[in-house]
C-alpha cells in the first residue's frame, strides 16, 4: 500500500537517478536536508519500491539534491498535458493551488481526476498559476476527463 504523495512519482527514476550518482539511499537522505526533507535512507528504499509516494516538498529536494528537475523523477509516458502533471511542474501542491484559485482542495483534487469541471471564470487564472495557456489547460482537463470515462467503462 503506498501513501499519499505525488501521484506521477517515479521510484524506478530516483534508483537510477541515485546510482548513476553513485549515492548509497542514506547519503541521498542526508543531502536532501538542506532543502528541507526530512526523510532517512530507509524512506528513500519505500520511494524506490514504490511502497510510499513522497510529498512535494520531499520530491523537490530529491531532484534538487540529485541535480535534476522535477519532471526527471515522474513517470515516463504520462501525457504531459496532464493536470496534476502541469500542477506539479508549476510547483503547486494541490492545496496551495485550490487556495489561491478560492475553491476547495477536494474539488480542484475532483477536477484533475476528471470528476469534475474547472468553472470558465477560473481557467486564466489557473493558466497563469500553472504556467500554461488557457487552450493547454483546456485539453489537460479534456484529456482529464475523456481518461475518466474511459476507466468508468471497464
Amino acid at each position: 500500500m503506498t501513501s499519499r504523495g505525488v501521484a506521477a512519482f517515479s521510484g524506478a527514476a530516483l534508483r537510477r537517478l541515485r546510482t548513476a550518482a553513485r549515492l548509497s539511499q542514506d547519503e541521498l537522505a542526508a543531502k536532501t536536508r538542506p532543502y528541507g526533507a526530512k526523510v532517512a535512507g530507509p524512506h528513500v528504499s519505500q520511494y524506490e519500491q514504490g511502497r510510499r509516494k513522497p510529498q512535494l516538498t520531499t520530491l523537490r529536494a530529491l531532484a534538487a539534491a540529485l541535480g535534476v528537475s522535477l519532471e526527471t523523477l515522474l513517470v515516463r509516458g504520462a501525457s504531459s498535458a496532464d493536470v496534476a502533471r502541469l500542477r506539479l511542474l508549476a510547483g503547486w501542491s494541490q492545496q496551495a493551488l485550490a487556495s489561491r484559485l478560492g475553491i476547495a482542495q477536494a474539488r480542484w483534487s475532483r477536477i484533475e481526476r476528471g470528476l469534475s469541471s474547472l468553472e470558465e471564470s477560473k481557467l486564466r487564472p489557473a493558466a497563469e498559476l500553472l504556467k500554461v495557456t488557457v487552450e493547454q489547460l483546456l485539453r489537460a482537463l479534456d484529456a482529464a476527463t475523456r481518461a475518466r470515462g474511459l476507466r468508468g467503462r471497464r
